[in-house]
C-alpha cells in the first residue's frame, strides 16, 4: 500500500474531553488520503482510551505512546512516524474544517 499524501500530526496530553471530537472532524475529510498520527504524551487521563476507541473506526488513525516530553516533543515524534508528503499539525483540542486537507 502506498503511503498517504497527508499526515496529521496530533500531540495528545490530557485531551481525553476533546479527542472523540477532534478525531471525527479529521475523519470527516472530504479527501481520504490522510493517516492520523495520535502521540499520546504520557496522559494520566483517559486520552490513550479515546485514542483506541477511535482507532476501531477508522485504520488510518495510529497510537504512539511515550513518556511526557512535552508539545515540542511530541510533535517531533509524530514528523518522525509520519508517511506523508505533506503534514498537517492539529492540536487535540482543535477541529478543522471538513475541506482543509482538500
Amino acid at each position: 500500500m502506498p503511503p498517504p499524501l497527508v499526515s496529521i500530526c496530533l500531540p495528545a496530553y490530557r485531551a481525553e474531553r476533546f479527542l472523540a471530537e477532534t478525531l471525527a472532524s479529521v475523519r470527516a475529510q472530504t479527501f481520504a488520503d490522510w493517516e492520523c498520527i495520535i502521540i499520546n504524551d504520557g496522559s494520566t487521563d483517559d486520552s490513550r482510551a479515546r485514542a483506541l476507541a477511535c482507532m476501531q473506526h477508522d485504520s488510518r488513525i495510529r497510537l504512539i505512546d511515550q513518556p511526557n516530553r512535552g508539545l515540542s516533543a511530541a510533535r517531533n515524534r509524530g514528523l518522525a512516524e509520519a508517511q506523508g508528503r505533506y503534514i498537517q499539525f492539529l492540536d487535540a483540542d482543535d477541529c478543522i474544517d471538513r475541506e482543509k486537507l482538500r
